[in-house]
């Protein structure tokens, strides 16, 4: 499974940055990029500092949270929260167990930069109407998949680590 999750997560951050970076240019110099009830504009900031935030945010939080969950564990498993987790952790499926979470980590983190790029997208949308708005039925539908994956990426960990038989 890893060898699947791990290059994916790493193609997908240089897609998104690539989307962010050759489609950034397309707003305006000044960026509508926070948004109220009703989708109306109520912050904004530069292009520039647009662009740098988005890949800082785009990039680094997936990277943050994947590496923090793939790496950490083979250092130090005492903060390693799993259902029983003295099972899990035996000597004779420890690497297992870690090379499993670390599939896992991947795979969180490609759901979060298909997350970020599709807000990156969402946002192109809104800044493309006079004045800005952000289309609320669209972000709902996104924030609802996001939130539905997420859940399902959840139960798949919980249910790994489900009561030995």
């Amino acid at each position: 499974m890893i060898q699947l999750a791990r290059p994916l997560f790493f193609l997908l951050l240089l897609v998104s940055a690539t989307l962010i970076v050759a489609t950034t240019g397309q707003l305006p110099a000044q960026v509508a990029s926070h948004f109220g009830a009703g989708g109306a504009a109520n912050g904004a900031m530069t292009r520039s500092g647009y662009l740098v935030f988005m890949l800082a945010f785009a990039i680094g939080l997936p990277l943050l949270m994947a590496f923090s969950m793939a790496i950490l564990p083979r250092y130090s498993t005492r903060s390693l929260s799993i259902p029983h987790r003295d099972y899990w952790l035996a000597p004779a499926r420890r690497d297992a167990t870690l090379r499993y979470i670390e599939a896992q980590a991947y795979w969180l983190g490609s759901l979060m930069t298909v997350f970020i790029a599709a807000i990156h997208l969402l946002l192109l949308e809104a800044n493309a109407t006079q004045p800005p708005r952000l289309p609320g039925a669209l972000f709902a539908t996104l924030l609802g998949t996001f939130l539905a994956a997420l859940a399902l990426w959840m139960m798949m960990l919980i249910m790994h680590f489900r009561r030995p038989h």
